[in-house]
């Protein structure tokens, strides 16, 4: 669901939470995710946004980012994210659709909003037993600094 006439740009940040179709678990294969995230990098670039905070669990992946006001949209960015992505399965060996259709966004509407949404994704691993501390887990992290 979108709001009518919303430009879905910056100087808005986004909290955005993708699933893989029917919930397969892509992302337990590191190399893999690793990837993605390089990919995640360069599409950054693509598309003048910049991207806080992500992490890839097995069957979604957590993104907090800003799309420029020159760049793509939010929908642009998604779609640049998934296109490139399922590119990167079908040629790894994946058969079939990656993503299900659609994304979750939040507009973050507050700056401690902010850091707390950081926090909530870089822990997720941790609240789903797969590591101790986000640090140990290689596919979350940060690529450009929050504006706090």
């Amino acid at each position: 669901m979108r709001l009518k006439d919303f430009q879905y740009k910056g100087p808005y940040i986004y909290f955005v939470t993708s699933t893989t179709k029917n919930k397969r678990k892509a992302f337990l294969d590191y190399p893999f995710g690793k990837t993605i995230i390089q990919h995640l990098r360069e599409i950054r670039l693509k598309t003048d946004c910049k991207i806080y905070v992500y992490c890839l669990m097995p069957d979604h992946v957590h993104l907090l980012l800003s799309p420029s006001e020159n760049g793509e949209d939010l929908s642009g960015v998604v779609r640049e994210i998934k296109g490139v992505s399922t590119k990167i399965f079908w040629e790894s060996g994946g058969k079939g659709k990656l993503w299900q259709r659609g994304f979750y966004d939040h507009i973050v509407r507050k700056q401690e909003d902010l850091k707390e949404i950081a926090i909530y994704i870089l822990n997720n691993p941790v609240r789903k037993g797969l590591v101790n501390q986000w640090e140990d887990y290689p596919l979350c992290g940060m690529m450009d600094e929050l504006p706090i």
